[in-house]
Order: C-alpha cells, then sequence, then structure tokens
C-alpha cells in the first residue's frame, strides 16, 4: 500500500507528503487517532516512504526489496519495539534497550526506523527514557508513535514530535473501499456495513469478519430498545449474547458508541439528520448529561476489553453500570 490508496485522510498527506520531498520530515512523528482509523498502516506506509530505493511520485514503490520486507515485517532496520505487562505498553527496559540499539548501524538499509503502537498506555517513567533518545537522536534514525489521545502523554514527549492526526473517512469512500476489496459480498451489506462503522475502516472490517454481523447489530440494536424501555432482564440477556465473544463484544460496544453520539447531536440539534430508530428513541428517553454518562460508561467497558478482563464479569457489569447510570435517581 502507499499513501495513494491509503483511504481518505487528505489532509493529513497534504501536511506530510511536502515534508519529504523537502527532506524536512522530522526525526519523530506521531499519528494520532482512534482504534480503527489505519495509524498502523499509515505507519508502515511512511516507513517505507523513508527507506523505499525506489520512490515514486514521492511513494513508496511497494517492489523494491525494502518496501516488501517492511510490508512483510521483516526489515531489520524497521523494528517494533516488545510490549510486556497487562496493558501491553513499553517498559523502562526495553526503552533503555532502544535508546542503545539507536546508535548501532542500520544492517541493510540507510535509516534505522522505531514503531511504536499505543504509546498514550506507556507509564510515566518509561515515556522520560524515550524522552532522552527522543530530544538527541542518532542521525538517520526514526520514531514513529501512534496513539489513540494525547492526553496521556508527557507534553515533553508532545513537543519532540510533529503530530499528524487521523480521521474517520467519509462513508462514501468506504463503501466504495469496501466494494473493491469484498468484490464477493452483497452490495447491500457492504452499505450498511458502512454506515454502522461511520467512517471507521478498522470497524468496518472487524464486521466483515464477523460470523454473522447482522445477528450481532440486531442484538446490539435490542440493549438500546431495553435500555430505553427500562427492561433490565431484556437488557442482560442482550448484552450476555453478544459478549459471548470478545471480539464481537468490541464491534458491539463500538455501533453502540456511534448511536449514543449521534444521539448526543440529535438532543442538542433538532435539524440533526438522525433517523435511526435508534437514535431517536435514545434522544427522546435520555437527557444529554445522561447520554454523556452512558457514553462514558461504553468507554469505559471498551478499556476493559483491551486489558483483557474476564468476559463473564465484563459482561455483568457493563449491563449493571448502563441500567443504573440510566435511572439512577440525581
Amino acid at each position: 500500500m502507499n499513501f495513494k490508496n491509503f483511504v481518505g485522510n487528505d489532509s493529513i498527506k497534504k501536511q506530510l507528503l511536502p515534508l519529504f520531498l523537502q527532506n524536512k520530515i522530522s526525526h519523530a512523528i506521531i499519528l494520532v487517532g482512534e482504534k480503527g482509523l489505519g495509524k498502523k498502516t499509515f505507519a508502515k506506509i511512511v516507513a517505507q516512504r523513508l527507506i523505499c530505493s525506489s520512490v515514486t511520485d514521492n511513494n513508496p514503490c511497494e517492489n523494491c526489496l525494502n518496501c516488501k520486507k517492511i510490508e512483510n515485517n521483516v526489515h531489520p532496520d524497521v523494528i517494533y519495539p516488545e510490549k510486556s505487562g497487562t496493558l501491553q505498553s513499553y517498559s523502562i527496559a526495553t526503552i533503555r534497550k532502544i535508546r542503545l540499539d539507536a546508535y548501532i548501524a542500520p544492517n541493510e538499509a540507510n535509516k534505522k526506523i522505531y514503531i511504536f503502537s499505543n504509546i498514550d498506555n506507556m507509564g510515566i517513567p518509561a515515556q522520560n527514557a524515550l524522552l532522552k533518545i527522543l530530544e538527541e537522536p542518532p542521525k538517520n534514525v526514526f520514531f514513529i508513535l501512534t496513539c489513540i489521545s494525547l492526553s496521556n502523554i508527557l507534553p515533553t514527549v508532545c513537543s519532540r514530535v510533529q503530530q499528524f492526526s487521523l480521521d474517520r473517512v467519509d462513508i462514501l469512500d468506504l463503501q466504495n473501499y469496501l466494494l473493491k476489496r469484498y468484490p464477493e459480498k452483497s452490495e447491500e451489506n457492504l452499505k450498511k456495513i458502512a454506515e454502522i462503522s461511520q467512517g471507521n475502516i478498522g470497524l468496518a472490517n472487524d464486521l466483515l469478519a464477523s460470523a454473522d454481523f447482522e445477528a450481532l447489530i440486531y442484538e446490539t440494536k435490542k440493549i438500546i430498545l431495553a435500555l430505553c424501555s427500562a427492561k433490565e432482564f431484556d437488557l442482560i440477556e442482550a448484552v450476555g449474547k453478544i459478549s459471548e465473544n470478545r471480539k464481537d463484544f468490541l464491534i458491539g460496544l463500538d455501533f453502540l458508541l456511534n448511536i449514543f453520539r449521534e444521539s448526543m447531536i440529535l438532543s442538542v440539534n433538532e435539524d440533526f439528520d438522525g433517523d435511526n430508530v435508534c437514535v431517536k428513541r435514545i434522544s427522546e428517553t435520555f437527557s444529554t448529561k445522561q447520554i454523556l454518562n452512558l457514553l462514558d460508561v461504553i468507554s469505559k467497558t471498551k478499556n476493559y476489553i483491551d486489558k483483557n478482563v474476564n468476559m463473564s464479569i465484563l459482561s455483568t457489569y457493563f449491563a449493571s453500570s448502563v441500567f443504573s447510570e440510566a435511572y439512577r435517581k440525581n
């Protein structure tokens, strides 16, 4: 893949590509954006562009040995540091090894690249350790960092990197992408998935990987209707069905986030085109404050999934928390 066929995000391309031509690309960049927007893919394209031996029209050629090795994750000079611990983050020991390794000459390319993912999970001591190499990096050493949010990253780290934000793509662009990538799927289903995922390519691909996404979305909608009707037993039953599989539960929560966000917009803007039945039902049932609190519960549950919390416990927590939050007496 190259920048041309990376779907959407023209703004980040317009910011980044001229820097390559002018040889002004920073030794450290950070890609910011929610899960599923293609940060890891984009980081790999940047790495290819940095050490491609046959750059074509300011894009990696995808055919040279460097490009192919990066694509297959086997290039010795493109390093993905090891993660550890419950949060699957980077330890101080790992960062110290990187600081030493950075001074060793590249094996095959003329540059050395370190790609760190989700550094917003990195602890403060490890960030301080990373800061030392970011402040005075060896020549021809580059760092590509990704994160969901900058809020957990030290201001001193942010000040040492160029920041680029990835956004959701236009739904029509996502539809066209899905139609090209999955020609064996029905056009109707692909359009429905594009609408559900609201421009999040990762979520769209996860939905297509689900054994039966229609059944999954049906059960997720039942959660909304049960919550709006104050039917706690129906809510628990629907949550239990979508949480039987960790990946399906995550997809369901992403769908819920999208619906509740649209409900939030509709609750403060009556002109918003929220024609989805679930969106309207939520905005009619709950106040803006309640919707915000429910969004917080959904987001927290997603974070617990990423931390590998027991699914049975998590399912009970989610059902109990959304119901109590929805009908808590102020």
